[in-house]
């Protein structure tokens, strides 16, 4: 399953983390599970994939769909040819630019949620997937971005600046530390928070930290979970294994098994000259 991820423009970077390529063909249904991130997803695609509900019920998933910032994993199913295309939004990125926040429903881009304009680029995204033209899915999807940035983004306030140095310390910074750096009361700039980036703040710190810890054992399944806990500010391995298990379903014992596992079944996964699993946050407000 080649996959690749891309930095945006250099206009885009506090708005886009990253873009995601993804290409498969299983000749069975294939199950996938979608771990909590503190991005939001818009993703366009092309074949066949369908979202499970509860009971496990199946539904095609829309041509294109913004989601994401969930506290539980979200199943996923494909099968035969199957190409997408993911932008991961910051918080403040799908607020600002199509109106979501947590804990809103998904939308379905394809059917005007974001206007006639997004709806007419994902209809010539989705045929650009299907042909394999990834340069152009690319360039018509970071196309739309940029000139809805232009229409709708604004300068950071108070509660963006914040999320950002959230970032930046891999959720470890406390909220009454951003405060005082703004020189807000804690209670001021949590609710400019939820406000200007559409989830709270120490939701957003869960989510940074927990995706910054699977993301690290994907990328080296043999990391020491006691070390990995000390450098994300855990109070030590039990209290990493709780927070992992709330959030993904699993332990990262479990974890780094599993990705043991699928880099050895699939060692090509990760294409040459990727970013692979590193995080890349925005640029600090200056």
């Amino acid at each position: 399953m080649p996959r690749r991820m891309l930095v945006p423009a250099p206009a885009l970077r506090p708005l886009v983390q990253m873009y995601r390529i993804v290409e498969e063909s299983t000749p069975q249904p294939e199950r996938h599970m979608l771990l909590p991130e503190h991005t939001a997803h818009l993703i366009v695609h092309s074949g066949g994939t369908w979202m499970l509900g509860p009971g496990g019920v199946a539904a095609p998933l829309p041509l294109a769909t913004l989601s994401g910032l969930t506290l539980t994993p979200a199943p996923l199913v494909s099968g035969g040819p199957t190409r997408a295309l993911w932008a991961e939004l910051y918080p403040w990125a799908a607020r600002q630019l199509l109106g979501w926040s947590y804990p809103d429903p998904p939308l379905d881009l394809s059917a005007g949620a974001g206007g006639p304009a997004l709806s007419a680029a994902v209809r010539a995204i989705s045929a650009a997937l299907a042909a394999a033209d990834w340069d152009t899915a690319v360039g018509l999807l970071e196309g739309w971005l940029r000139a809805r940035a232009a229409q709708t983004a604004r300068a950071a306030g108070p509660g963006v600046r914040a999320a950002v140095r959230l970032c930046h310390s891999t959720g470890q910074a406390r909220v009454a530390d951003l405060a005082a750096e703004l020189d807000l009361s804690p209670r001021t700039l949590e609710r400019q928070f939820a406000q200007e980036v559409g989830i709270g703040a120490k939701s957003l710190a869960r989510l940074i930290r927990f995706e910054t810890a699977h993301n690290l054992l994907s990328d080296d399944p043999q990391t020491p979970l006691a070390t990995l806990a000390y450098d994300l500010g855990f109070s030590d391995q039990a209290h990493l294994t709780r927070e992992f298990r709330a959030l993904g379903g699993l332990t990262p014992g479990a974890y780094a098994r599993l990705s043991r596992l699928r880099r050895a079944l699939d060692p090509g996964a990760w294409l040459p000259g990727t970013l692979g699993d590193k995080p890349v946050w925005p640029p600090l407000p200056e």
